[in-house]
């Protein structure tokens, strides 16, 4: 086979329309099963069970259409350079194409690689954004410090996704006072989650996964996500028929017995491209009993944050390194086990943490308001809480982890993502997900505790931050009142 020309397809490119499958320059496509990079953080079992089952089903795709495929299978134990490595000297590989990655440095091996070996390269687009990496970059350079509403904005203009000419739908463009409420307290209808049911393939990555990660958090047996671009567009339907109508009123609601809520979970879908932004947004969008609040709100996330969140990933490498309040305690290892979790672990995060290592997944505001709150109230090293996160969900890749741990959640980068910690109390949790008994007992909580003593600690850095005038001005009386 001298002089082929092989496409390699990424883990997180599982498309049903990757560019190379339509171009006529290709002769083969390589899969690396990587063990060894499985292997570099405590990944949760779903999350490697999702990328290998995927990956197995593309590949079995295409050979059934009487395409050339070449694998590295796990059980050979590369790591994925020297995968690909073998690849290209077992079947005489003389130019080798692949999707641009999304997280920096895959790009950078391959092109070295690409040198060391003597091959000729090319890459497509990343295909797994509405907005191109030139257009994202150009945006960014242009506005450094812009927060994420102007972006949507230039989105919403620059797409005419819900616009009627110049004009947003509805005459706002955003709905986000709308999407607040928690449940009612009388109780509400919240259709379950269907999960698909493993095939041969799937069985077999589960039982390899099983037997090759027994460390790792989560069990196998468990795992609950489509695999293929056909399974994720019967998911995307049943939230669209089911649960959209009331997702944009609860979207930040909590519930302690509800793992998913009226949320899509589509996440660990499109950040491998099982699905598509276009595809998912084009079913939103054409929904036609949907309120205007909830589609919005939605759309908001998926062209929106998330797109704005890759924009920041490239737009400020150091990002991943920062550490404004200079916080150091280490993430034990409990939070990766799930043994030996302390008594006195408040009960929504351990409720939290307990759906975690079950699922691999919690929704945004559990990962923002109960994680990522008592992650920052305890004082935990930024960098240690981003490694954490992306080693326990199925949908987390560093592009999108670094800006919303670091950033967002952890405030590690001193307001450039977020424009203050995301940090409070026990009232709100208990107003959003009714955690604790009583109003009284969430005033009474660590949750409570822990953030008044966070505020205290960091006053010096926080006093310049016109958000958190009212809560340090809260502190003052509490401390006068004390004396």
């Amino acid at each position: 086979m001298a002089g082929t020309t092989a496409a390699l397809i990424l883990a997180t490119q599982q498309f049903a329309h990757h560019p190379a499958y339509e171009d006529p320059d290709i002769d083969a496509f390589l899969f690396v099963e990587s063990a060894p990079r499985f292997e570099a953080l405590p990944y949760h079992r779903h999350k490697i069970v999702l990328l290998l089952a995927a990956m197995r089903h593309t590949a079995a795709r295409l050979e059934a259409e009487g395409r050339t495929v070449h694998r590295i299978e796990l059980s050979e134990d590369l790591g994925f350079a020297a995968g690909v490595e073998r690849l290209v000297q077992r079947h005489g590989i003389e130019r080798l194409a692949w999707m641009s990655a999304t997280d920096r440095g895959v790009d950078e091996r391959l092109l070295r690689l690409c040198t060391r070996l003597g091959l000729h390269s090319r890459r497509y687009e990343d295909a797994l954004f509405l907005t191109t990496a030139a257009d994202i970059d150009a945006w960014f350079a242009e506005h450094p410090r812009t927060p994420m509403e102007d972006f949507y904005r230039w989105q919403r203009r620059r797409t005419g996704i819900l616009m009627t000419g110049d004009t947003p739908a509805g005459g706002r463009w955003n709905f986000d006072a709308d999407n607040r409420k928690p449940l009612p307290r009388g109780g509400i209808d919240i259709p379950g989650l269907r999960h698909p049911s493993p095939d041969a393939i799937t069985a077999q990555v589960i039982a390899e996964v099983s037997e090759r990660f027994p460390g790792h958090p989560g069990d196998a047996g468990l795992f609950w996500l489509p695999v293929t671009p056909e399974q994720s567009r019967s998911h995307l339907r049943r939230f669209v028929r089911e649960r959209l109508e009331d997702f944009g009123p609860y979207e930040d609601a909590m519930a302690a017995d509800e793992p998913f809520l009226f949320h899509a979970v589509v996440s660990p879908l499109l950040n491998i491209g099982l699905l598509t932004v276009e595809e998912v947004v084009e079913a939103v969008t054409g929904s036609p009993g949907a309120p205007l609040a909830s589609v919005e709100g939605f759309v908001r996330q998926v062209i929106g944050w998330r797109e704005y969140m890759r924009g920041m990933y490239r737009a400020h490498p150091d990002l991943e390194r920062a550490n404004e309040l200079r916080l150091t305690k280490r993430v034990e290892r409990w939070w990766c086990t799930g043994r030996g979790v302390p008594d006195d672990l408040p009960v929504p995060v351990r409720t939290v943490l307990e759906r975690v290592h079950h699922w691999g997944y919690a929704h945004h505001i559990e990962r923002l308001m109960v994680l990522g709150n008592w992650f920052l109230l305890q004082g935990y090293a930024p960098r240690q809480v981003n490694r954490w996160f992306l080693a326990l969900f199925v949908d987390a890749y560093p592009w999108v982890m670094v800006p919303n741990v670091m950033g967002m959640s952890q405030y590690a980068d001193g307001g450039l993502v977020g424009t203050k910690p995301y940090v409070s109390g026990g009232a709100y949790l208990q107003k959003m997900g009714s955690w604790w008994g009583s109003a009284r007992e969430a005033r009474e909580s660590a949750f409570t505790d822990a953030y008044w003593r966070f505020l205290e600690d960091n006053e010096d850095v926080l006093s310049s931050n016109p958000r958190l005038s009212l809560p340090l001005a809260q502190l003052r009386q509490r401390r006068d009142a004390a004396r």
